[in-house]
């Protein structure tokens, strides 16, 4: 099950997580100390390690037959959307927060899943242009 792991896959959560601690820090206009916004974002990509990791081991869970490349990319980003869901509204619950500050959250769960949505699609042109690119070299090289 742990071979069905795509590492790579892991790696570029985090680095997806570190982007969307930039981005919640400017969204956010909160006064604080420098370091405390750069702790900020290496905790978000902390959580977006985590978020990839279990993201992909419950994608190796299914089934082979849905091995289709479109119905993986949409599955791994249905499941990345709703474990990100769950992690920050488990964090808004561990915290405590208030009504005002679950008002604020929602933008910001927004523009978080707007971003694991945009970088899946992403992910899924990029794999498309590969194919692509190695069809035509598979014909090229038939071709000599």
């Amino acid at each position: 099950m742990m071979e069905n792991i795509h590492l790579q896959n892991v790696i570029k959560s985090f680095f997806i997580g570190l982007f969307i601690g930039i981005v919640i820090q400017l969204y956010d206009d909160t006064e604080v100390l420098i370091t405390y916004k750069v702790l900020t974002v290496l905790a978000s990509g902390s959580v977006g390690f985590i978020i990839g990791f279990i993201t992909e081991w419950l994608t190796s869970i299914l089934p082979i037959r849905m091995a289709n490349s479109r119905t993986y990319f949409f599955i791994n980003n249905l499941i990345a959307l709703v474990v990100t869901t769950l992690i920050m509204a488990s964090f808004l619950l561990i915290t405590g927060s208030t009504i005002d500050n679950k008002v604020a959250f929602m933008p910001m769960l927004l523009i978080v899943l707007g971003i694991i949505c945009i970088a899946n699609l992403f992910d899924y042109m990029m794999y498309r242009r590969a194919q692509t690119k190695l069809k035509s070299f598979k014909e090229m090289i038939k071709d000599k």
